[in-house]
């Protein structure tokens, strides 16, 4: 059934499992950001939970990720983290990694989640390259069915890095890396979700989600107006 949104579109049950380190900044962040960008776009977002390969269970997300969380319209205070386990690979679905060597812990437990797990900038990327729609009923899995195929077509040029890095104990610069790189990860897997699943659907703000602090908050009218002159 269509929900009363005209925007909105359904998606298969799944889930997607988003997976980093110690499940206190990476994984996290992009959980609850790629949950908030979903929604925002008009898409019923799938299930989204993430872990960490080595996590210590029941801690609280770091204060750093938590602030650029709450910059994004983030509530992530109320994250705990979990260790990754076969448990949370037992049932359809979707991994996304922070880095290839978070990919290969996963395959290394799941040999079979191979077409299924990516990682989060790999996706993106491969979903950029998708040029036909990959189904009408805003199915999670067909984007990773779509990214699978691509990922096993040659590629032209250098292939890029696929990591995000990893900011713990960083200076400044390394978190704004990989606040830049992730949001901008998150902003093209929503913005090709859109287009690949959306086909007959007009979603505001398509074109290009706001990919910084500033543009989020310029979007919702929360920067100070400049003083007018009288």
């Amino acid at each position: 059934m269509i929900p009363e949104r005209g925007a909105v579109i359904s998606t298969t049950p799944t889930r997607v499992l988003i997976v980093c380190t110690a499940n206190a900044i990476r994984s996290p962040f992009l959980e609850y950001l790629l949950r908030a960008r979903l929604s925002e776009a008009g898409l019923t977002p799938p299930v989204i939970e993430s872990a960490g390969a080595a996590a210590r269970p029941g801690r609280a997300a770091e204060p750093r990720i938590v602030e650029i969380g709450r910059a994004h319209g983030l509530d992530i205070d109320t994250h705990r983290t979990r260790r990754l386990d076969e448990h949370l690979l037992a049932s359809a679905v979707t991994v996304l990694c922070a880095a290839a060597m978070h990919r290969r812990t996963v395959l290394d437990m799941r040999p079979d989640l191979l077409d299924t797990t990516f990682t989060v900038r790999e996706f993106a990327r491969l979903l950029s390259e998708q040029t036909d729609p990959v189904g009408g009923r805003g199915d999670w899995g067909a984007l990773a069915r779509a990214a699978a195929r691509h990922r096993s077509l040659p590629r032209r040029g250098a292939r890029g890095d696929d990591d995000l890095v990893d900011p713990i104990a960083q200076p400044a610069g390394v978190w704004d890396e990989f606040e830049r790189n992730a949001v901008e990860a998150v902003d093209g897997i929503v913005h090709h979700a859109v287009r690949l699943l959306g086909t007959n659907v007009s979603t505001p703000g398509i074109g290009r989600p706001p990919r910084t602090r500033r543009e989020w908050r310029a979007a919702r009218g929360l920067l100070d107006s400049p003083p007018t002159e009288h």
